[in-house]
Parts: C-alpha cells; sequence; structure tokens
C-alpha cells in the first residue's frame, strides 16, 4: 500500500497526499482487485477525509492513478453517540470530504467508519489519542566546511508519560525569494529524518524522542526563513502502516530485500487499508 509517499506530510495536514495504491503483501498479491481505504482522524483537521480506490500490484504496469479512485462509493463516519456525517467526492484531492465541523473528533472517543463501493460494504473503528505532545524543541547548527550552507535541524519531543506513544515527526523550511517588481515566491522543502521520523517509547518508557536531518539556506532567500515541525501521536496501526510504505519505498529495487506486509482493519471482501486516529502538535517560527 503506498498511499502517502512522507507521512508528515501525512500529516502536514495528515493530508493523505498521493494517491497511487500499491500492495505489497505478498499473500494478497493473487487477489485480483482490493478495496483499497484510508482514512486518518484528528481532533486538529478542518476537513474529513476517506480515499477509496482499486489496488494495483507493484509488479503492474504503471497506471493512471485518477482511474483506480472510486468516485461512486457511500462514505459514512459515525461517533458513538450515532452522530454521524456523509462525505462527498471531491476530485481536486481524489477524496471523499466533508467539513470537520460536520462531526467533532474528540480526544479519547472512538468512531467508525463505514463504506460501500463496488456494491460491497467495508467497515472499520478507530480510537483518538488522548494526548497530543506538549513540548518540542528545536536545535539548528551550522555544518562546517565545504557544505556550509547546510544546517543539521534536531528535534526534540517530549514524551506523554507513563503510556505507549507512537511519533510521527516532520518539518519543512520555507524561504521566500524576491522576483523583482515587488514579488515574491516560496521555496519549501521538506526535512528528511529518514527512519528516525518513526519513534515510540515502547520499551523505554519517558524516554528522549530526537529526531535530526538536514537542510539547506539559499544565498539568494530573504532574511527570515519559517521553520515548521509537526509532530503526531498516532495509534500503533497508523505509525505501522507509514513505517512499513517508508521501508518498503526505500528498499525499492533492492533484490534482497524483503517487502514489510502493511497492517490493515478494514473490514470486508478484499478490502485493504487503514482508519486510525492521531493528535497532532505544531511549531512555526521564524529564525
Amino acid at each position: 500500500m503506498k498511499y502517502f509517499p512522507s507521512i508528515l506530510l501525512i500529516i502536514l495536514g495528515i493530508c493523505l497526499v498521493s494517491c497511487e495504491t500499491s500492495v505489497d503483501a505478498s499473500d494478497l498479491l493473487e487477489k485480483q482487485e482490493l478495496v483499497v481505504i484510508n482514512s486518518y482522524l484528528s481532533p486538529q483537521d478542518t476537513t474529513l477525509k476517506v480515499q477509496v480506490s482499486r489496488s494495483k500490484s507493484r509488479a503492474s504496469s504503471t497506471v493512471n492513478v485518477k482511474d483506480m479512485v472510486i468516485k461512486d462509493a457511500t462514505v459514512v463516519i459515525t461517533d458513538e453517540e450515532n452522530n454521524e456525517v456523509a462525505l462527498v467526492y471531491t476530485d481536486a484531492s481524489l477524496s471523499y470530504e466533508a467539513p470537520a465541523s460536520g462531526l467533532v473528533i474528540s480526544p479519547g472517543k472512538k468512531y467508525f467508519l463505514k463504506v460501500t463501493a463496488l456494491g460491497k460494504e467495508y467497515k472499520a473503528s478507530c480510537t483518538i489519542p488522548t494526548e497530543a505532545v506538549q513540548r518540542i524543541e528545536k536545535d539548528i547548527q551550522v555544518k562546517e566546511g565545504e557544505f556550509s550552507e547546510n544546517r543539521l535541524l534536531k528535534v526534540t519531543v517530549g514524551d506523554i508519560k507513563n503510556q505507549n506513544n507512537f511519533y510521527i515527526i516532520g518539518a519543512i523550511v520555507t524561504q521566500s525569494f524576491d522576483n523583482g517588481g515587488g514579488t515574491t515566491s516560496n521555496q519549501v522543502e521538506n526535512i528528511n529524518f529518514e527512519f528516525k521520523q518513526f519513534a515510540t517509547d515502547v520499551s523505554r518508557e519517558n524516554s528522549v524522542i530526537t529526531a535530526d536531518g538536514f537542510f539547506t539556506l539559499s544565498d539568494n532567500a530573504l532574511p527570515n526563513p519559517k521553520l515548521k515541525i509537526q509532530v503526531a501521536n498516532a495509534e500503533k496501526i497508523l505509525y505501522e502502516a507509514l513505517r512499513a510504505t517508508y521501508l518498503n519505498d526505500f528498499n525499492d529495487g533492492d533484490p534482497f530485500a524483503e517487502s514489510v506486509i502493511a497492517p490493515t482493519n478494514i473490514e470486508g471482501e478484499n478490502g485493504y487499508g487503514v482508519f486510525a486516529g492521531y493528535q497532532l502538535t505544531e511549531v512555526e517560527e521564524t529564525f
């Protein structure tokens, strides 16, 4: 399953970016077609999104991702009190959407997803983590020598105490450029934390959570670039699914690497994907 390239920039809206649906699980490749359903819920959402599509294996030839999307599904999310919201397909995002105001997403609450697609019914449930990260610290260092334009960003996350947590860490740097005539343009760079973007305190409770990665500052940029750091405290299944996607992409082309089978909690015939909750903390500043 390759629905989302980099997480946090899952996250960064956890916005389910990229829509190529691939299935890595070897035991599923024999099936003719899967219905792949993905949706991540957070109290910080402004829009609820669910993606519904047909699958293709990595062995398949390239296809237009828009042709894989199922556009005539019925998609409903319900809470514990039977409040519900119906989501409507939006071609711009290749997703089913509804304003978050249509259904309050609250910490610690359970939510239910029901999708009817290709004449079959699919169900899943998730529980929103009770707490969000409260402390995010940064340290930016200049790399000396030949690559002096490079900066090393180190992010330290305050671990949520006395419970198992699954963190996903991401950051972007935005630099502005003077185009003349009073116009400016922005250049956005995703900071690559590599495998360190996934961190958990399981087996090391109340530990120090850190991630670091390089970014480049341009000599031609205007002063005061912006840095945005985002940390998600996610359900375990979401953490494991995105981690599996990262590892499979990282090892793509390596004949000796074994595919990591991504988890699924979608119930229904040939259903696959993840419906999960998270809480997002964001820090943004100029430097």
